[in-house]
């Protein structure tokens, strides 16, 4: 009987023993391994709503024969049509409400703003042509007009018998493949109270001397309102300011940036660029910051609009910058919690999307006015999938459609948008499918203000935070370095690691005073002015070295260990021991040499302000989840052992020990990198966007073996790497079919690309 009994014990022991190694497998990993894409959770069932799909343009084309061929026009977006449609049904009184109601004015409500996309880069004979006709050119760059159209004008035009002609005659001008209302970008700010720039080790470096002076940070930016009222003590003493576009003069977004910019670098000169938000004016603005001589570029602001896989305008514009040696540091956005993504779904038959079971619309919870975007799978030169975005209310009326054309033809993007001011009042997204040879993966983004019922925060990245070029930064709170929960995560739609690396947000500032500027907004300047302190401190480092050290040596590695498409490799914290390499001596130039080239007369050396350090704070987070892990599995293992004996202490030892190194293995820092076998030459600051590894050692010693990235051939940092730092694949997945290179500038071209997105040259 004694033995019966110890035989049922030591089984029983077994069992807990076994279950103790199940969770240490199962937990342990789970907290390691990239978090799986989220099923949204729904929130209770929505009113019953029974909705009228609006008659068809084609349909309106032959109600309205005066408008006919306005209304079939595949170039003209739809929100200009339903303008007309609106002056029709209403007059001029009805048309201009819906101008203001969808957002088509200016902020003088004198014009109605237009953007032309050309299929050419240049602009300055249709710029000539435009103002010939009275319209006002706001900007233009590259292959983006901005347009103001007068008011008066086109009011004249709706009491005539040639309602809407300057629509039509914009169609028609030579090179003119789109006419659509201006994409904007929008700033990655949130308002709550926070504190904590000192948390990055910014103080340490400034009792160092180091300080980023002789670097030079350009702030692109939505808006300076009240900068003069800071210079000489939250800002720089004197700064440069350039505007661009439909500028918002009572926006002071960029103000705040550039408080944190200076509190974190005080000795580097400041360049102000103020745009609207446009892509002809970002451009615009962007130029005119290469003609000062930036070193670093600070953009805390996205577009919702986008492929997000790095070929999107906004995207091939930060690449040109990062060849040019120039650091761009973008905000991965705040739409963490104002993204739906999934593959379109039909059950009924009826063309309309089905959120859940039963549930055909969405419901977009909101603060007087909405920004709601649907794009989907498709080629984003010439998409061929037409899908369609209505506003409806609660008692099932169209309040707004998205109908734009996808038939193929240049010009045309997969994505449908709409603004519309709600007064407060809920309204409900419903996605109908027009016409598709299958069901696609379809994203919603919604703007500023806007809250909806399911939530997917993964591949919720914002434009141009996608860019391969671009250092992408996600926000933490900085008084637990827990990820906000609005921070937007990646990875980019073509899979590769964004944000690469995550800063504190919720600090105090002049701008936003006590309630404190938080979001990703507040986090990129952090990283850009930290950036600068590196560069300063290491004169010989590329831009890819600096980036190198603040990825390597200059985070805090949080959540997973290794980078994951939250944090991306950490947050930042430069390190406690600072060593400043001084700068190579000059060389004489010889003969043959031109000698070095000449730069633009320095900007005025700002003055410092002081700040005061917080108080640390303490941290919390993932290691109670560890501590509970390792409790609960000590509980089991000791009662396991008691019924078992000692038979199963050697087992359950073994397990433990074999777990944890493991658990330690994942959960190092990243590897410090390897000195290089002798001192290399100094790369020039400003050396061309290389992401190729470097050339093998010479000697008579063995070289080391070399990890490569199967997506581009880098050298991988470190063996256990999940991304690729220079092109952010992942490292588990099989490298990525290539169609071909580009011969002038080394850029994967898709399959069947006459022209490269990333330069432009055409394809031999």
């Amino acid at each position: 009987m004694e033995r019966k009994n110890l035989l049922k014990l030591a089984g029983i022991g077994g069992v807990l023993v076994l279950i103790a190694v199940a969770l240490w497998v199962v937990l342990g990993e789970g907290l390691v391994s990239p978090a799986p894409l989220l099923t949204p959770t729904p929130r209770p069932p929505l009113p019953d709503i029974e909705v009228s799909l609006p008659p068809t343009l084609d349909e309106l084309a032959d109600q309205y024969p005066d408008i006919a061929p306005i209304l079939r026009d595949p170039e003209l977006a739809t929100v200009y049509k339903e303008f007309l449609i609106a002056y029709q049904e209403g007059g001029v009184e009805a048309a201009m409400d819906l101008a203001v109601t969808r957002g088509l004015l200016t902020p003088d409500g004198a014009s109605v703003r237009v953007t032309l996309v050309l299929d050419t880069d240049d602009s300055a004979l249709l710029v000539q042509e435009l103002e010939a006709l009275g319209l006002h050119v706001a900007s233009a760059y590259r292959d983006r007009v901005n347009v103001a159209v007068p008011v008066a004008l086109i009011e004249a035009q709706l009491q005539s018998d040639q309602p809407g002609a300057i629509f039509s005659h914009l169609t028609q001008l030579d090179h003119v493949i789109a006419v659509r209302l201006p994409t904007e970008t929008i700033p990655h700010q949130r308002i709550i109270e926070g504190e904590g720039v000192a948390i990055i080790n910014a103080d340490i470096w400034h009792q160092a001397g180091v300080t980023g002076e002789g670097l030079r940070i350009g702030v692109l930016d939505l808006g300076f309102a009240g900068h003069e009222d800071l210079l000489g003590t939250d800002l720089p003493s004197s700064v440069v300011l350039e505007t661009f576009g439909w500028y918002d003069q009572d926006e002071v977004h960029g103000t705040a940036c550039a408080e944190i910019v200076y509190e974190v670098a005080p000795g580097a000169d400041l360049v102000f660029a103020w745009y609207d938000g446009s892509e002809a004016a970002m451009g615009e603005a962007v130029a005119w910051l290469l003609t000062h001589d930036v070193d670093i570029i600070t953009h805390s602001a996205g577009a919702l609009v986008g492929p997000r896989d790095g070929s999107g305008w906004k995207a091939t514009l930060v690449d040109d910058v990062a060849a040019r040696g120039i650091i761009w540091v973008n905000s991965a956005g705040n739409e963490g919690k104002k993204h739906y993504r999934a593959t379109f779904t039909d059950t009924s038959g009826n063309g309309i999307h089905e959120f859940a079971p039963g549930e055909e619309m969405l419901a977009l919870y909101n603060r007087g006015k909405v920004l709601v975007f649907l794009q989907w799978e498709d080629d984003w030169e010439r998409p061929t999938r037409d899908y369609e975005l209505y506003l409806v209310n609660e008692r099932g009326e169209i309040l707004a459609a998205s109908e734009d054309a996808q038939s193929g033809e240049l010009g045309q993007e997969p994505f449908e948008g709409i603004f519309y001011l709600t007064g407060g009042n809920t309204v409900y997204a419903m996605v109908t499918v027009y016409d598709s040879d299958k069901d696609v993966v379809f994203d919603i983004f919604t703007g500023p203000g806007v809250s909806l019922d399911y939530v997917v925060p993964e591949y919720s990245l914002t434009t141009p935070s996608d860019a391969v070029g671009s250092l992408t930064v996600g926000a933490v709170n900085w008084w637990d370095d827990r990820l906000a929960g609005y921070s937007s995560q990646g990875p980019t739609s073509d899979g590769r690691l964004k944000p690469e690396i995550s800063a504190p947000a919720g600090v105090s500032g002049h701008s936003y005073g006590i309630s404190g500027f938080d979001g990703t907004s507040a986090s990129t300047p952090h990283v850009a002015a930290a950036a600068a302190l590196v560069w300063e401190a290491n004169p010989h480092f590329s831009r890819q070295e600096v980036i190198d050290f603040l990825l390597a040596e200059a985070v805090v590695d949080l959540g997973p260990p290794g980078p994951d498409t939250g944090y991306g490799y950490g947050r930042l914290s430069l390190p406690e021991h600072v060593e400043v390499v001084p700068p190579p001596p000059p060389e004489a130039p010889t003969p043959e040499s031109p000698g070095p080239t000449p730069t633009p007369a320095p900007l005025p050396t700002p003055t410092p302000v002081s700040y005061v350090t917080p108080e640390p704070v303490g941290r919390g987070g993932p290691q109670q989840v560890d501590d509970l892990l390792s409790l609960t599995l000590i509980g089991l293992l000791v009662i396991g052992l008691g019924c078992g004996g000692a038979g199963l202490l050697g087992v359950s030892g073994l397990v433990l020990v074999v777990g944890m190194a493991r658990r330690g293995r994942r959960r190092t820092a990243l590897d410090a990198r390897p000195a290089p076998p002798g001192p290399p030459p100094p790369p020039a600051r400003h050396g061309a966007y290389d992401p190729r590894p470097a050339p093998p050692p010479s000697g008579d010693r063995p070289a080391p073996v070399v990890l490569k990235c199967p997506a581009c051939s880098a050298t991988l940092r470190r063996s256990d790497a999940q991304f690729c730092v220079a092109c952010g694949h992942s490292l588990h997945d099989a490298p990525p079919r290539r169609a071909s290179r580009c011969r002038h500038c080394g850029a994967d071209l898709r399959e069947g690309a006459r022209f490269c997105s990333r330069c432009g040259h055409a394809v031999d």
